[in-house]
């Protein structure tokens, strides 16, 4: 009988510990990463073009989304246009703008899922959704066509690295970050 109180405790002793333990870690599928793809905005014609007023607007939108989004770094091809259109987001959080070899997308992949936090890249139709298969190692198309400036990637890495991408536009975006 003398017992009953003690086995009480450590019964109760266990189960606070499990909770602890249970509430301190992680689901499987939390992410450590949550990942903005997006194209360039709408560009000029020629080399290395500039963005057209329509372009430098959708920058500026993109800047709002990326803020409520919380973004942590943002990365960019050393092109006009995809700088010009990460500027604005890097402008508005205080943020450097870093740049990425497009011909490397699976090292880069390795880049951004070791790194962790939030982040936005900005590419180009060609590589946007090749990061999102190297990021994912699924064939993540549908493939951007060259008139289409309104879809982004939001790719989450769970914490054993492993992802999964959502094609949206930049509407249904706005929408999943006042929710």
């Amino acid at each position: 009988m003398k017992n009953i109180p003690s086995v009480l405790g450590l019964i109760f002793a266990s189960f606070c510990l499990m909770a602890c333990s249970l509430a301190g870690s992680a689901p499987a599928n939390a992410a450590n990463a949550t990942l903005y793809l997006v194209r360039h905005a709408e560009k000029e014609t020629g080399p290395d073009p500039m963005l057209t007023a329509e372009g430098e607007a959708r920058a500026e939108r993109l800047a709002g989304l990326m803020e409520k989004a919380n973004v942590g770094s943002i990365w960019s091809t050393f092109t006009n246009r995809t700088l010009l259109t990460a500027e604005p987001t890097a402008v508005s959080l205080g943020l450097q703008v870093k740049s990425y070899d497009a011909e490397d997308l699976a090292g880069f992949a390795d880049i951004l899922k070791a790194n962790g936090g939030v982040a936005l890249v900005v590419g180009h139709s060609n590589t946007t959704p090749v990061l999102a298969t190297a990021l994912t190692g699924r064939d993540e198309g549908p493939w951007f066509d060259e008139s289409d400036y309104e879809t982004l990637v939001r790719v989450d890495v769970n914490a054993m690295g492993e992802a999964v991408a959502y094609f949206m536009s930049y509407d249904a975006l706005e929408q999943s970050l006042e929710d």
